[in-house]
């Protein structure tokens, strides 16, 4: 099941069998049915705004070998929103393009990563040619939220996708992007299981056996696509001198099993960016993907993370892992989206990020047991955006940190928008310990936060530390105060100015607004909150009550449908 918008149900059903589908992951059918028999595989019900349908490549009947059958939904056109006009409002802005190669008869699969302006986005076709005559779009599928782009290249040549991109702002930015998809076959390198590596093959007729071999034998514009099967690929270094893209073949499962002794390794200077796309990982020890570094660009996409472990907490472990520590300029540029982040045992991460910049990572699933935290956005983090992620701990790890930008050699201009987290949190300047640290244009706004709080620690309340804005957020954490943190470090005279909390709904208990993690003295009562720094007051839009709104568990929780709070506030705007 893929493109499921955050909180959506879809009902599918098989025979006399139902299931109801929340996340986007693999589904089983209860009772299932013979290998063999007619597949009957029926979308029951679906989303408000989304058009939900089995793969075009589905087979007739029951497949015998156990494969699954791909399940897709995407947004529908809807009336235009208009949300409220929070920063950064920057120009939009392309800032990883689709895919630039397809092969033609196989079907193509790309989504852009698109920053600026006022979330969400609406995307809509322009123009679509080959070769420069003007081509039908109606065998183009575009979703009209996230701009996902799927067609089958009929044949070979320069196709170019011309998208407009729209914001929601009151006065709408607009975009035109133009996109060249190269369809040709000598461009792509196959491997299978069952083939052979020998010279003179990687076709999709005669594809070579392993990775190994296809990367030693690729040049840098090639693509190697994967069959359906389990790999053991040894350590795979992906460098400018050879095959940058690694992607699954369309509705294959394909798993990397890494056996806790290796990954996949970086590091490349030259554009398009490396490309790892579609997998199944397993096997992960310490770090799945490592980029050291990825300067121009590392795209993660539909890759779901099964297993992975530490083997030493105090190295960062995480599945995915950008090395650090290399002064002030930025040397990794992830787009991380549409991943599945399994359980991982171990002090770890989804993510331990050192000199990210221009990141954009959203539409991520976070399910990784009892581990320190989500996403650690940990060493000189700068223009890093994070939306649309849902993250989830259980009731026992609720100490868990959701997104966390730790500002260990400072931050600047990180954006946190329409996340949602459950028993977690979004922490700000965990490691900006010296009074020197400074987080500097941070903006978190229209996420849900259940059951945790917003951590406010060292980097926000440094005397350097200026332009942290928290607004139309709904926390909804029972008995815990809505703000946390600071680790008895005294507060500024110059809070109001360094700090601004406007427009959010607070569903608490607690009787302050902000508990210091150690000492007393810097607890703050709702009336200081409110009545000397000004923050969360009914005047600024804020609602503070004892008793939630909120609906639904998990994936489903929100706002009820039609309450005139919806897209105003949280990480829901349909």
């Amino acid at each position: 099941m893929q493109g499921l918008g955050l909180g959506g149900t879809l009902k599918l059903g098989h025979g006399s069998a139902t299931l109801d589908a929340t996340l986007n992951q693999p589904y089983t059918f209860a009772p299932q049915v013979t290998a063999g028999a007619p597949l009957d595989l029926r979308v029951l019900a679906q989303p408000a705004g989304q058009a939900c349908a089995v793969s075009g490549a589905a087979p007739t009947s029951v497949p015998a070998n156990g494969a699954p059958v791909f399940v897709r939904c995407m947004y529908t056109s809807a009336a235009h929103l208009t949300l409220p006009e929070t920063l950064p409002n920057a120009a939009l802005a392309v800032s990883f393009g689709l895919r630039d190669i397809a092969y033609p008869g196989i079907a193509y699969e790309s989504r852009p990563g698109v920053v600026g302006g006022i979330f969400p986005y609406e995307y809509r076709i322009k123009s679509f040619t080959l070769g420069g005559v003007a081509q039908s779009t109606s065998g183009v599928s575009l979703d009209w939220r996230r701009g996902t782009v799927r067609f089958t290249p009929a044949s070979e040549g320069a196709y170019v996708l011309t998208l407009e991109i729209k914001d929601s702002g009151a006065a709408q930015k607009t975009l035109e992007q133009s996109f060249t998809i190269q369809s040709t076959a000598s461009r792509f390198l196959f491997v299978d299981p069952n083939g052979t590596d020998a010279s003179g093959r990687g076709t999709l007729a005669a594809p070579y056996k392993t990775v190994a071999y296809a990367l030693a034998n690729s040049t840098p514009n090639q693509a190697i696509v994967l069959r359906r099967g389990t790999y053991l690929p040894g350590n795979i270094k992906v460098y400018d001198n050879k095959a940058k893209q690694f992607l699954a073949y369309p509705d294959e499962v394909v798993t990397l099993n890494f056996n806790k002794t290796t990954n996949i390794s970086v590091g490349s200077d030259i554009a398009p960016a490396v490309r790892i796309e579609g997998f199944d990982i397993t096997g992960v020890t310490q770090w799945g993907i490592v980029s050291d570094p990825s300067k121009a660009g590392l795209v993660i996409r539909h890759v779901r993370f099964l297993d992975g472990e530490a083997t030493n907490n105090g190295e960062n472990p995480a599945f995915i892992h950008g090395w650090g520590d290399s002064g002030p300029a930025w040397r990794h540029k992830f787009l991380i989206q549409d991943n599945d982040f399994g359980p991982y045992v171990g002090n770890g991460y989804a993510t331990t990020l050192f000199d990210a910049g221009q990141s954009l990572i959203e539409n991520n699933q976070l399910n990784l047991g009892k581990v320190y935290g989500g996403f650690h956005d940990k060493d000189n983090s700068q223009y890093n955006t994070y939306r649309e992620n849902y993250i989830t701990f259980s009731d026992a790890n609720r100490t868990a940190m959701g997104i966390q930008i730790s500002a260990q050699d400072n931050s600047a201009n990180v954006h946190i928008h329409h996340n949602l987290i459950v028993n977690a949190g979004i922490h700000l300047g965990v490691q900006c310990f010296q009074s020197t640290c400074s987080m500097r244009d941070h903006d978190v706004h229209h996420n849900t936060i259940v059951k945790q709080h917003i951590g406010l620690n060292w980097g926000p309340f440094n005397p350097s530390s200026a332009g942290t804005r928290i607004s139309h957020n709904i926390i909804s954490n029972g008995s815990l105060s809505p703000y946390g943190g600071l680790s008895c470090q005294s507060r500024p005279a110059g809070l109001a100015s360094q700090l601004a909390v406007a427009a959010n709904l607070l569903e608490s208990t607690h009787p302050l607004a902000f508990k210091d993690s150690e000492c007393t003295g810097n607890d703050m009562t709702w009336a200081v909150w409110q009545g000397t720094y000004g923050f969360d007051t009914a005047a600024s839009g804020s609602t503070v009550g004892t008793t939630s709104v909120l609906t639904g568990s998990g994936p489903g929780m929100g706002l009820p449908a039609g309450n005139a709070m919806r897209t105003r506030r949280g990480h829901q705007y349909p």
